[in-house]
């Protein structure tokens, strides 16, 4: 087993721009696929290769206390822990697992994008940033929504400048951020939750490409389900590009109140 510290940068695009009191689920995400990529020599970042990702959240990570990524590999399959230290208690806050599959052939690119920050063949404007709870036009990536009369939601998949890696080929944790904030929109304009609420992630999931091109025009996707929708809500997403699918993003969440937050938090 590999361990090693989780160096926490409060000004890193995985914060949200409101203060808060605990380590985002996918600040937690995005070090165990970094530590999961070193010890398989970057088979992470190979397009050749898909990732089928599961990750639970038992507990609140908080922003004191030394957070330990922990990384076990058998096989394909890669067994991956964050732990923090708060007082004398360690826990649990973050765990999973990574098995690294052949990729089919990606489609092609197509042209190539124009200039700005554009995640199809043509100029994408950006999503409202307060919609993904974000205040940093640069950090939002999802281009503005359009819904079918059948109820799918579809956003363009932008790149964050702060968040990309240099070079032709995009990070799994992009494809999460973005639906990640595809959650955080559909929250507002498909459940109707008011903006200061507080979404807490509960599971992950995942089957997409390791590492698509960097001029691959991404979109994701989300279909409106029948019934009425509820605090503890399961999101299942698609990952696409042109008329090809990709994968799939599963994030489970549990939307609260400040005062209901606040209220979890003190116990």
């Amino acid at each position: 087993m590999l361990t090693v510290p989780l160096r926490v940068d409060r000004h890193h695009p995985f914060f949200f721009d409101h203060p808060v009191d605990h380590l985002p689920g996918n600040l937690l995400v995005a070090g165990l696929l970094g530590l999961a990529d070193d010890v398989t020599g970057g088979a992470l970042r190979r397009p050749d290769r898909r990732l089928r990702l599961a990750f639970a959240f038992p507990a609140f990570g908080e922003l004191e206390g030394a957070v330990e990524l922990h990384c076990d590999q058998t096989g394909d399959t890669l067994d991956l822990t964050a732990t923090q230290s708060v007082g004398d208690t360690v826990r649990d806050i973050c765990r999973g697992t990574v098995t690294v599959l052949p990729g089919p052939a990606l489609p092609a690119a197509g042209p190539a994008a124009g200039p700005g920050r554009s995640g199809t063949a043509t100029l994408t404007a950006p999503a409202e940033p307060r919609l993904v709870h974000r205040a940093d036009l640069s950090t939002v990536m999802l281009g503005a929504p359009t819904e079918t009369p059948s109820g799918e939601v579809t956003c363009a998949v932008l790149r964050c400048p702060t968040l990309a890696a240099p070079g032709d080929l995009r990070e799994p944790i992009e494809v999460i951020e973005a639906a990640r904030q595809l959650v955080l929109m559909l929250g507002h304009i498909a459940n109707g939750h008011p903006y200061g609420v507080h979404v807490v992630w509960i599971d992950l999931a995942a089957d997409i490409p390791a590492a698509p091109p960097a001029d691959l025009p991404l979109r994701v996707s989300w279909r409106r389900p029948a019934g009425k929708s509820r605090p503890r809500t399961a999101f299942d997403m698609g990952l696409h590009a042109g008329t090809t699918d990709l994968g799939t993003v599963r994030i489970v969440t549990h939307t609260m109140s400040p005062a209901a937050y606040r209220k979890v938090r003190s116990a």
